[in-house]
């Protein structure tokens, strides 16, 4: 601990720190001795062990966040990160991090919020490795201002994209291809500020061999102005490789939800077929479907496995995308009901079941609240399922599951902290406890965590998993 000898600390003071853990932004964490107490420092780019001199860019009553100048003793887990704009993109925290030393610091992170946040003891959860370590990245979405790229660490300044080794090839370069035709397009780029602009975002999906793209815009695009993007989009798919497809998305709100309700077809397809074990799933720019398709076979697949353990036989899913898990709890259960709200993804996850030739699954467009509150003393679940965005499930979600009082509860998580909450409210308000908890490197080289538990009714019985 560095003793500061109770004197003030302020913005561009240089000091020196040993480093005693990494948070869940992949920030090193120093204490230093404040006011009599230990006074938290957040340190970007250092790792667990190293003594480093940093220069403090923010302070505040309770804490700073500060810069590595020189790192006086190296970690052994350092390493040389692959990208050239790493440190100043904020799209990946953990590329200075060897691999192995990355896998244990997630399962930190994710036991350290167990503890904090939900207050239970968890379960030990090694990380499972990522089959791939770069180039696993399946779909991408860059904002468009005066260029185009990743936002920088937390801010909403731009860095413009020269490449990005986490990005799946062929979608690297699609990304290129999309940024050469926004600058022909005589569209601008889009001001968050004076939300002044045409042009918010470009996106592109690879997946099967194919590419897909896509272009969002602050506004309806004038007839000369679509034929325009239209003609070089369709230079850009006669000159490029495995392209199905362009799509334009139309988004007038300000809020910062990446897809707007309108959706056109610029060329080619508006969708592309994605394979996952025995199974193929059609998916469009905007469906919810894991980034990391190699992984997302694993804990597809190990999900399943547990459902089917644990004597499944009907089987609720909620935030159920464009069904992909669903096709996998619909092999083990006798019957799926799942639910999602995002109408593109609801009429794919239909599709989806129908290829396949999945006929004991039913789908409902709704929100899970809006489902559960019609449906908590009408319908009888032994197993319910979620998988909800990083912001977690509602409180009146938990609250509903709760009243159904399900045998089990599978949640599959890439938010450790809304993970922890939503299990602390599950285990205070009904007879649940939490018996298995794994962490899956979902998103390598970055400090997210994807998770997956299981909570059973202590008054139903319940089975322990091997955590193999």
């Amino acid at each position: 601990m560095q003793l500061i000898d109770n004197m003030p600390l302020n913005e561009k003071d240089i000091i020196t720190i040993d480093i005693t853990g990494i948070n869940s932004e992949g920030e090193g964490i120093g204490r230093v001795d404040r006011d009599g107490g230990n006074f938290v420092v957040f340190v970007p780019g250092a790792i667990t062990g190293e003594r480093v001199t940093c220069r403090l860019d923010r302070v505040s009553r309770k804490y700073a966040a500060a810069s590595v100048v020189e790192v006086l003793s190296a970690s052994p887990h350092r390493t040389k990160a692959r990208c050239q704009s790493y440190g100043v993109c904020g799209g990946c925290q953990l590329q200075h991090v060897s691999y192995e030393e990355q896998l244990r610091v997630k399962s930190d992170i994710l036991a350290e919020a167990m503890r904090r946040i939900g207050h239970i003891t968890p379960p030990e959860a090694a990380c499972r490795p990522s089959p791939d370590e770069w180039g696993y990245r399946n779909k991408t979405v860059l904002p468009v201002g005066r260029n185009v790229g990743y936002y920088e660490r937390r801010s909403h300044r731009i860095v413009g994209f020269d490449r990005c080794p986490v990005l799946e090839p062929s979608l690297e370069l699609m990304v290129k291809e999309m940024i050469t035709a926004n600058e022909s397009s005589g569209l601008r780029g889009y001001d968050e500020r004076s939300g002044k602009g045409d042009v918010r975002g470009i996106a592109a999906r690879t997946g099967g061999g194919m590419t897909l793209a896509g272009t969002i815009t602050a506004r309806e695009l004038t007839k000369r102005e679509f034929g325009r993007l239209r003609d070089i989009h369709q230079r850009m798919m006669s000159r490029s490789r495995g392209v199905a497809g362009s799509v334009l998305n139309i988004k007038t709100g300000r809020d910062n939800f990446v897809w707007g309700p309108v959706f056109r077809k610029i060329c080619g397809g508006g969708s592309i077929s994605v394979p996952l074990d025995k199974f193929s799933f059609n998916i469009d720019i905007s469906s919810f479907f894991q980034i990391n398709t190699a992984q997302a076979e694993q804990i597809f697949r190990r999900a399943a496995e547990i459902a089917g353990h644990s004597g499944a036989s009907r089987v609720l899913e909620l935030y159920g995308g464009a069904g992909s898990l669903t096709a996998y709890l619909a092999n083990v259960a006798e019957s799926v009901d799942s639910v999602e709200e995002w109408r593109p993804s609801v009429r794919l996850m239909r599709e989806n079941m129908e290829r396949n030739g999945i006929v004991n699954v039913r789908v409902f467009e709704s929100s899970s609240e809006d489902f559960l509150s019609g449906s908590a003393n009408e319908k009888s679940y032994d197993t319910i399922i979620l998988d909800p965005p990083r912001t977690g499930a509602s409180e009146a979600v938990i609250n509903m599951i709760t009243l159904m009082s399900p045998k089990n509860i599978i949640y599959i998580s890439c938010n450790p902290v809304t993970l922890a909450r939503d299990a602390a409210r599950l285990i205070e308000n009904g007879p649940y406890e939490m018996t298995h908890l794994e962490a899956w490197d979902m998103f390598p080289q970055t400090s997210h965590v994807e998770s997956l538990c299981v909570l059973e009714n202590k008054n139903k019985g319940y089975n322990q998993y091997e955590q193999d």
